[in-house]
């Protein structure tokens, strides 16, 4: 068994390897009397590890990628020889699921005993976790595009203007399926797979994705207002918010009654109020937002939240306290930027990558002298850290601190890193780290870490990965959390945290690889979000989705009254808002690992509500309405169904791509030839 954190369980098969019995898949002539033999004994050792009384479980397959036996009779004629070799072990080729019905008898009645697991493991290969920040942070802007796209949608189609666009929206989700294929997602793969002049590559999905997304929402938006002279704006998250965000609005305008500074990059900053999952206008009025400007360099920086020292020699933060208590939150110099790469390097650092302690330090930013520049401007105080790096190429590093938010916003350019280099940032912290979490879909690990706690399951040694944060509770209260748009790799050694920013090897395999290599140009983001009480009282998970997701924004609109659809409880994150036939979807899941209650408000038409299983099926009707109340188990994901008097189309199934490969790929698609199975082949 395997058991979450909210107390369901599932059968778990833990058969040691996910290909076994190698030779009735991959030997092209049929199997002698010594390679029977063989497989009888690799059988026997399977039995020390198989529960009593339960059947032996081999993951029959030719290595990775399994491909069907090469003897075109196998595995037939394999078995007539099994029988004829007279081994008294009796086999069959089956599927899963006739697997389970054969061993769960035995589960049921006790007969068969199995042991139970909580919690996560190591994983081999952990250069995953740091290999292309490009392809991870465009599925996670594409992902949340997406995500807003589905709820703006809903809302809009229930009304008669605007029709629920059911194929866009799937096809948008096949093509994010295809590059969550392992390599792709992970950033471990041939070039071509990433960027190609003639073969449809991932870019071209996510850029049709994005193009996709985009439109959805726009035209969801204008199904609802006329078009005029304000500023629509969509929250698709399910709580108030008055974060910072980046907005592109017309230039020379301004939003009314919200600060507002323009960025460097044409955009502007600023902190709107936007109640939870809602749609509203905002007035431009037309004044040119302030700019930060230069101001005298000093070591020390100070805001609401914040006092920041900096050490004006490497550009290093020094110290950074808060303002109210004084309290400290670093233990030494932090956002140093740092190089490394093994003592023993392992077949292809594209793969594995081990941890900190068993690698060789090349170069730290904290080495050579930096400039240092300060702007200020309404909203914010920005530090630009100017030096050389690694491989001579320059490094820029940029920390944005807000006047009126708790939440610091790094920026690290790399240029020109060498090939066989990891390069991370540390972050040391004031004192011991008590708990350790770290984001996954749908939910968080939570590890202990500087004294064991039996009640906490999750894994934090090592490289691990995390999903748009992590965070650090400290020994007698506070702590740090990282967060990310895409930068995956986190470590912890002792007190010192380490968010990982590129990993830079020019091939991969032997293919070249231009998102892999460290040549160029690389634009690395995250954030720092300290707290002075607990995490829960932070509530750092909803952080990480501010940090992710902006409003969505629709010029040229006329004026709509401000308006939620959607409100919940403090303790749940909604991550769906969809339509599916004649429901509306929604899915979310609670935020805190704590049990307790949600209310959930629907302000968008419906009959009747339901929680149901994941697939929609055994239904438990809620009562009352709009409001609903229900139960929770910690980190339960709750999916409910919402009755509409109309239907949305069904999707129909893709069975060619020819509609979204540009024209000039289309000649590679039709020349790709069906023998092309199995593991990619390795470079030279």
């Amino acid at each position: 068994w395997t058991v979450s954190p909210d107390g369901s369980r599932i059968l778990t098969l833990c058969p040691g390897d996910y290909s076994q019995a190698g030779s009735i898949f991959e030997s092209k002539t049929p199997l002698a009397p010594p390679e029977l033999d063989k497989l009888e004994q690799e059988f026997a050792v399977k039995e020390s590890t198989t529960p009593e009384n339960a059947a032996v479980l081999i993951l029959g397959g030719g290595g990775d990628y399994s491909i069907a036996p090469r003897v075109k009779d196998y595995p037939s004629a394999f078995l007539a020889q099994w029988k004829q070799s007279g081994s008294k072990r009796k086999l069959r080729f089956t599927t899963l699921t006739k697997y389970i019905d054969a061993v769960t008898p035995g589960i049921d009645s006790g007969t068969t005993k199995i042991p139970t697991h909580s919690g996560g493991t190591a994983y081999d290969f952990d250069a995953f976790w740091m290999d292309c920040p490009e392809v991870k942070t465009r599925y996670r802007s594409c992902e949340q595009g997406l995500q807003s796209a589905e709820a703006l949608a809903t809302i809009a189609s229930l009304n008669d203007k605007f029709e629920y666009p059911t194929q866009n929206l799937y096809e948008s989700w096949v093509l994010m399926f295809l590059n969550m294929d392992r390599n792709t997602l992970w950033g471990s793969a041939g070039g071509m797979v990433f960027v190609s002049d003639e073969s449809w590559d991932v870019r071209d999905r996510f850029d049709w994705v994005a193009k996709s997304a985009a439109q959805v929402q726009t035209s969801a938006a204008d199904s609802l207002t006329s078009a005029g002279d304000e500023l629509l704006l969509f929250n698709p998250l399910n709580w108030r918010r008055s974060d910072p965000v980046e907005l592109t609005i017309p230039a020379g305008k301004t939003i009314a009654g919200v600060v507002c500074e323009e960025l460097p990059s044409g955009q502007v900053v600023c902190g709107p109020r936007l109640a939870s999952m809602s749609l509203g206008s905002m007035k431009l009025v037309a004044v040119v937002p302030e700019r930060a400007k230069t101001v005298q360099v000093s070591e020390t920086i100070e805001t609401s939240h914040y006092v920041l020292k900096m050490d004006a020699q490497t550009g290093a933060v020094a110290s950074l306290k808060i303002k109210k208590s004084g309290r400290e939150i670093l233990g030494g110099a932090a956002n140093v930027v740092i190089a490394e790469r093994p003592k023993k390097k392992p077949d292809d650092p594209g793969d594995h990558m081990p941890p900190i302690p068993e690698r060789e330090r090349l170069a730290t930013s904290s080495e050579g002298q930096s400039s240092i520049e300060v702007s200020k401007g309404p909203l914010t105080t920005t530090i630009t850290v100017t030096g050389k790096f690694f491989g001579g190429g320059a490094l820029r590093r940029t920390i944005r601190l807000y006047e009126g938010h708790a939440r610091i916003d790094f920026e690290t350019e790399l240029h020109d890193i060498p090939n066989y280099t990891v390069v991370f940032a540390d972050f040391p912290l004031a004192g011991d780290v008590d708990e350790v979490m770290r984001g996954v879909p749908f939910g968080f690990s939570h590890a202990a870490w500087s004294k064991p706690n039996a009640n906490l399951h999750g894994w934090a040694k090592g490289i691990v990965p995390a999903v748009r944060w992590s965070a650090y509770a400290l020994v007698g209260g506070g702590g740090v959390a990282l967060l990310d748009r895409g930068l995956s790799g986190r470590e912890l050694n002792g007190r010192v945290a380490s968010i990982y920013l590129l990993n830079a090897e020019d091939k991969y395999w032997g293919y070249d690889n231009p998102w892999l290599t460290g040549k160029g140009t690389h634009v690395l983001h995250f954030a720092l979000l300290p707290y002075e009480s607990s995490w829960e009282d932070a509530r750092i998970p909803q952080a990480a989705w501010e940090y992710n997701v902006s409003p969505v924004v629709v010029e040229g609109r006329a004026g709509l009254p401000n308006r939620s659809y959607l409100e919940t409880s403090a303790n749940v994150i909604v991550e769906s808002l969809r339509r599916e036939g004649d429901h509306i979807i929604v899915r979310l899941v609670e935020a805190f690992d704590q049990p307790g209650e949600a209310t959930l408000k629907l302000l968008l038409p419906h009959k009747s509500a339901a929680i149901t299983d994941l697939m929609g099926n055994n239904a438990s009707p809620l009562s009352g309405g709009p409001e609903y109340r229900f139960a929770l188990r910690p980190q339960q994901i709750v999916t409910l169904h919402f009755k509409t008097a109309s239907i949305v189309a069904e999707e129909i199934p893709v069975k060619e791509w020819d509609k979204f490969v540009p024209q000039d790929k289309l000649k590679a698609l039709h020349a790709y030839s069906a023998e092309l199975i199995g593991h990619p082949p390795f470079g030279a």
